[in-house]
């Protein structure tokens, strides 16, 4: 699994059983009137509007698309991927104690059920954060936080945005920011609409206001909403959704139109912060950070065998779990999505840069399309990560193909047409359910090759075309039906 450089999953897992052993007892709320001497750091909301000049990005829930999201795991990989500020969603237990958790209930994030308002922290502590889709090694490794845990290791060290999620932990929320002298290097993450707002501003706290979906971005919405805001300190954080998967223009230019800060979240793609620094917006709230900000490795083969997403690696939405891959064995993954398109950007091997180079990987049924036109495919070429799949229309590139009837083909995709444009295809034994097929596809500058190598024949069947128009480094690989069942494993990038 890739890490932050310098941090092991040993080192990380014991670092957080060492916090949870001392703050055990910790009730999360109460604490001494006068200021702690805890050893947090200084730096402030004034620091970071200084420092980060016209490119930034917040951590959401930590480094949500690739560690459990806002476990101690998740926001150490933030921090040492860079992030100078991340947003914190705050909790509390039946015997109220302050954690960190984004839902009001325990059933989505972890092996628990119930409301954490019901739940005692004992309990709480001796579930294990769970989801699933970011793979089997997480299962069983990652604790539910202490909030003072948190305000201890990262407080003063980069600007925690901090929401709580249930109204009753708000007071001891902002009393335990308070306990540890930290009232400057936070903001208070909330609502648009709520009235919590007045009462930041009134305190002397920068704001993170937000919209939840485009709907409610109404032009008074926005003006109401920055009329209580303050550039130089606070922003107005608007929904990553929209036609074509953004923000609709109109609404872009309504919220920069006030003069503040406006955020798009959550950004999983580097061609996510392309749009929309296009757009004039400097900032942004990514649950991929060193990703995006290039601090992960650019791999040459997939890293399935370790049983966990990687950097780079993404579904349609990352965060959603019905696009999730599934995990089989001896580095195995499976793409089951049905109803919908199911492919993979595989943006922790891009961008490749060598000006020829070749991709093999093998790939199975375990359950056929009903189409027997339905394809398997690796898209390639692509400039940028931005999603694909079939007929999509929204990028220049090629895609290789092996249809469910044996066809090998070779396509060309340009944005602002649906259809692909073939360029050659040949005739192929149909693969049986089970069968592992092998693929390569060779680039050069000049030449496409596309060969399935698991025949028996002498010479293996292939397609061969002169195209030189596509050569960006993205690649992305998946299953063009909507229903069937492909594995995939042993997937390699090679120079030639």
């Amino acid at each position: 699994m890739e890490r932050p450089h310098g941090i092991t999953r040993r080192t990380t897992l014991g670092w957080l059983g060492a916090l949870a052993v001392g703050s055990a007892a910790a009730s999360g709320c109460e604490g001494p009137s006068a200021k702690s001497t805890s050893a947090t750091g200084d730096y402030n909301l004034t620091h970071w509007v200084a420092d980060r000049g016209d490119s930034y990005l917040v951590g959401h829930r930590g480094a949500g698309d690739v560690f459990p999201e806002h476990s101690m795991e998740s926001y150490q990989a933030a921090v040492a991927w860079g992030a100078q500020a991340m947003e914190i969603s705050v909790g509390i237990t039946s015997d109220n104690v302050l954690v960190c958790l984004h839902d009001l209930t325990l059933d989505r994030t972890t092996t628990l059920t119930g409301n954490l308002r019901t739940t005692t922290y004992d309990a709480v502590r001796d579930g294990w954060l769970d989801i699933p889709r970011l793979g089997p090694a997480w299962q069983n490794k990652a604790k539910v936080p202490l909030f003072e845990d948190v305000l201890r290791t990262f407080g003063g060290r980069v600007i925690l945005c901090v929401e709580a999620k249930d109204d009753r932990a708000h007071g001891p929320m902002m009393s335990m920011i308070a306990k540890y002298g930290l009232e400057t290097s936070v903001m208070l993450k909330t609502y648009f609409k709520s009235k919590r707002i007045t009462e930041a501003k009134g305190a002397g706290l920068g704001v993170f206001a937000y919209f939840t979906t485009p709907t409610e971005m109404t032009v008074d919405a926005i003006r109401t909403v920055a009329s209580k805001l303050s550039p130089g300190t606070d922003a107005i954080v608007v929904p990553n959704s929209g036609p074509g998967g953004y923000l609709a223009p109109e609404l872009a230019d309504a919220a920069m139109a006030t003069g503040l800060p406006v955020w798009p979240y959550p950004l999983h793609r580097r061609a996510d912060v392309t749009h929309y620094k296009a757009l004039g917006m400097p900032g942004a709230v990514t649950s991929n950070i060193g990703y995006l900000l290039g601090k992960t490795k650019v791999d040459v083969t997939d890293q399935w065998a370790t049983g966990a997403v990687v950097p780079g690696e993404l579904t349609r939405d990352p965060y959603d779990d019905r696009f999730a891959v599934g995990w089989g064995k001896d580095g195995t993954i499976l793409l089951g999505a049905q109803k919908t398109q199911h492919f993979l950007t595989l943006g922790n091997l891009g961008p490749i840069t060598a000006p020829s180079y070749s991709v093999e990987f093998q790939a199975s049924y375990a359950t056929l399309p009903a189409d027997p036109t339905a394809n398997l495919t690796l898209a390639f070429g692509h400039q940028d990560d931005a999603y694909y799949e079939h007929h999509l229309g929204t990028g220049n590139g090629y895609h290789a193909i092996l249809q469910a009837d044996g066809e090998l083909g070779l396509y060309a995709h340009r944005k602002g047409k649906a259809a692909g444009i073939r360029l050659a295809t040949t005739k192929t034994a149909a693969p049986f359910r089970g069968e592992w097929l092998s693929l390569r596809l060779e680039v050069t500058p000049t030449h496409l090759t596309w060969t399935r190598l698991d025949q028996s024949a002498k010479v293996p069947p292939k397609v061969i075309v002169i195209d030189r128009a596509y050569r960006g480094g993205y690649l992305h690989i998946g299953r063009g039906s909507t229903d069937g069942v492909l594995a995939l494993r042993g997937l390699k990038v090679s120079t030639l």
